[in-house]
């Protein structure tokens, strides 16, 4: 009988602890919840605006690097001042994004390497300090040497050391990866326990249970889209950067032509050239192994860069009104190596291997002919790169029906007539053919 009128208070007392269990697991869920939603969130946003500070700081260098290139490319003291100019507002730029990156840095090995690429940094920007005053005081061959030597030396120790940073980074994300799983894994016990609980307490628990792990999994969600957006984003700021740099590309291509008396347009219509042929060789078939759309992509890209050596030719060669004598002519012959020397000296550091060997072919290449009267190395046939012999017609054609300072425009009638007898003596003959035969594509690039 005592046994019986002590079951009300039993029960009483196991359904209080079940309370208790209940609470404190619903607690610790929401606790944990709470922790992953708020912690996640902060620690991806702070590890992918590190990232992105590392990506520009590298990319900042890159471009002081071709600054001070270009400083000792140029004679004009009106332009080595603009380049001098802007290597100072870039370098306070760099100085800034450092100040910006220590400001999280936490770790004592990021602290250390950070202090290493500062350091660096410094020692870099004095070394190019030394370039401009070699420069501007007509010293280019050191000053050159400096810049492939101890300026890109400087360049990769300190990329080196930021990838190390970036490493790091990777390290802490990976951590509070494990960490998030850990609490994952409490808040999952916890949901059990709790389930249990209120299957012995009563059905509102239960409720209270399943609108609990539903808050968990509508948070789950959340921040995977969140996550989704974030790195769309970090999709969308690499692909800015890759646009920003072919936009340079071109832009300096420009400027050179600009020097020939030309308005930058031969640049646009040689490259649309470029595509038109290629695309074309491509659907004939010819040289399929070579003419793959990664590949074809990169011509195209590169084709802007076919005479970046004119840079290393004076003003009153390229705007002479008359024909060059031998010497002078002799002189020109030279920006065909000096192309190919500037694009391996100044973008090697920024450009994949394989886009840099087709541009050095496309620079130093495009006067070779297929009977072998070209310049400068005199290659015949198969031994000109494909790359070469495709802006070879391209340059030609535009160059004929393009008003010079030292000739008129030729009619588009007759510039497809010498494209078409030149085949096997000047060009491929199998391009020269190709490019007749795409005749109205040409001429709609040209507005007929």
């Amino acid at each position: 009988m005592k046994l019986i009128k002590r079951i009300p208070f039993q029960m009483f007392i196991l359904n209080l602890i079940a309370s208790i269990v209940c609470v404190a697991c619903v607690l610790v869920m929401r606790y944990t919840m709470n922790e992953i939603s708020y912690g996640y969130k902060q620690n991806i946003e702070q590890n992918i605006r590190d990232r992105l500070n590392m990506s520009d700081l590298c990319r900042m260098m890159g471009r002081h690097h071709i600054i001070v290139s270009w400083h000792t490319l140029t004679d004009s003291p009106e332009e080595k001042q603009l380049y001098e100019e802007k290597a100072a507002l870039l370098q306070q730029d760099i100085m800034n994004k450092l100040d910006e990156i220590i400001e999280h840095i936490s770790l004592n090995e990021e602290e250390q390497l950070f202090h290493t690429v500062y350091s660096n940094t410094i020692g870099y920007f004095s070394d190019a300090d030394n370039v401009f005053k070699m420069s501007r005081e007509g010293n280019s061959d050191t000053a050159k040497y400096y810049i492939t030597s101890y300026l890109a030396d400087s360049i990769d120790e300190i990329t080196d050391n930021i990838d190390l940073m970036d490493e790091y980074i990777v390290e802490q994300i990976n951590a509070t990866s494990e960490k998030i799983a850990h609490s994952i894994y409490i808040a999952e016990i916890s949901e059990k326990i709790c389930i249990v609980s209120m299957c012995l307490v009563m059905a509102i628990c239960i409720i209270l249970c399943v609108s609990i792990t539903s808050r968990l999994e509508r948070y789950k969600n959340l921040l995977e889209e969140e996550n989704e957006r974030k790195t769309q984003r970090l999709i969308q700021h690499n692909c800015k950067m890759l646009a920003l740099q072919e936009n340079a590309i071109i832009g300096m291509a420009d400027l050179i032509e600009s020097r020939d008396q030309d308005t930058g347009e031969h640049v646009k219509r040689t490259s649309r050239y470029v595509e038109l042929l290629t695309h074309a060789a491509q659907k004939a078939g010819y040289c399929r192994d070579i003419l793959t759309d990664d590949y074809t992509e990169l011509l195209i890209k590169a084709a802007p860069m076919h005479d970046i050596g004119k840079i290393a030719v004076s003003d009153a060669i390229l705007q002479k009104p008359g024909r060059l004598t031998d010497e002078e002519f002799e002189e020109m012959k030279k920006h065909t190596t000096a192309g190919g020397r500037i694009i391996v000296d100044v973008m090697s550091n920024i450009e994949e291997k394989r886009y840099i060997d087709i541009a050095t072919q496309v620079a130093e290449a495009h006067h070779e002919k297929w009977d072998g009267s070209g310049y400068p190395k005199g290659l015949k046939g198969n031994e000109i790169p494909i790359c070469a012999r495709i802006m070879a017609v391209a340059d030609v054609f535009d160059a004929l029906i393009s008003k010079r300072c030292y000739k008129e425009a030729m009619p588009v009638d007759k510039a497809f007539d010498i494209i078409r007898e030149s085949g096997g003596s000047h060009f491929d003959p199998e391009l020269s053919r190709l490019f007749c035969g795409i005749r109205s594509e040409v001429e709609a690039v040209l507005g007929k």
